[in-house]
């Protein structure tokens, strides 16, 4: 019951091993995989990017400071 696993959780664990390239759809489906993760790191690329510009426009007396131009904003 607690140390042996059911006989039918087993078998369509079997058979998934060793007869994979016979289910329909499996090539279909790692394709589809490959495009949704391809999908989600571009995703990722463009939200870091947005983030990334909108920090650098954000602050432009800061990088005024560093490249020593006055701010304009004191006395």
């Amino acid at each position: 019951m607690y140390g042996r696993p059911a006989l039918g959780t087993m078998l369509p664990l079997a058979g998934m091993a060793t007869a994979s390239r016979t289910v329909p759809g499996i090539p279909f489906a790692r394709g589809l995989q490959i495009a949704a993760g391809m999908g989600f790191l571009l995703y990722c690329l463009i939200a870091f990017g947005l983030i990334a510009a909108r920090l650098w426009l954000r602050r432009p007396s800061a990088r005024a400071a560093a490249a020593g131009r006055p701010t304009g904003g004191g006395s």
